[in-house]
């Protein structure tokens, strides 16, 4: 950062996945982990490819590939436990795990409800280009405590996922057609040595939700404000 070096916005996504193991029906034991988080990990280093074309940011900005995500979060629990920016001074993290590769959507969701204003941040944003921002459709899955976010969140960052969900209203299809690629993916292919590339894949989705995540972190990143815990998190204190 040019101006306030010491402070920083982080991009996260983890690259790990479960390697070799059981052979599924098909005798394949490889796995890829091509959505999850081969697109998690694209689109990191797609927002720090533009990013270093952008004009060099008021903040510093960092792009964070963490390991064993898989295994129980310790890549990024090791970095919150030995950040290179101080975690008082760290805004925000952003972190993708696993998007959909199902087509645009007129709606975008969190990866886990967290109450956190960088909510209503992605909200603001989806509004002002035509998209509608809806809460995580299953919070009794606990998706917020289970991904490379939540180490931050822990120590009171104010840190949100993006990633795939079921509440995706498609502009091809519509709500029932996102369900049900949802439902697909979970059954099928999530954890599986079947989660693996496709030429069939619409990425044409992430591109719209990337962007997005991009234009809030670069104008976070040149900016002096601060996003904090809605009042009544169990984060806020810790902040």
């Amino acid at each position: 950062g040019k101006k306030h070096a010491d402070e920083a916005v982080v991009y996260s996504a983890h690259g790990d996945h479960l390697g070799v193991g059981e052979p599924d029906a098909k005798g394949d034991k490889i796995y890829n982990g091509a959505v999850d988080n081969g697109t998690g990990l694209a689109s990191l280093l797609e927002v720090a490819r533009l990013q270093a074309k952008a004009p060099q940011p008021a903040r510093s900005v960092v792009f964070l590939s963490v390991t064993s995500e898989e295994t129980g979060l310790l890549g990024s629990m090791y970095y919150a436990a030995h950040p290179l920016y101080p975690l008082p001074k760290t805004a925000a993290v952003l972190n993708f795990d696993a998007l959909t590769t199902n087509g645009r959507a007129k709606n975008i969701s969190p990866f886990g409800n967290g109450d956190v204003s960088l909510e209503d941040d992605v909200a603001n944003y989806a509004k002002a280009e035509g998209c509608v921002f809806t809460p995580d459709p299953k919070p009794e899955a606990g998706l917020f405590y289970r991904s490379d976010h939540f180490s931050f969140a822990k120590a009171g960052v104010p840190a949100m996922s993006f990633g795939l969900d079921g509440a995706r209203d498609l502009v091809k299809g519509g709500r029932q057609a996102g369900e049900a690629w949802y439902k697909t993916y979970v059954a099928e292919r999530y954890h599986q040595p079947a989660d693996e590339w496709s030429a069939d894949w619409d990425l044409s989705g992430i591109a719209e939700d990337v962007g997005l995540v991009y234009r809030m972190g670069s104008d976070l990143a040149n900016s002096d404000k601060w996003p904090d815990w809605h009042d009544g998190s169990e984060f806020k204190k810790v902040r």
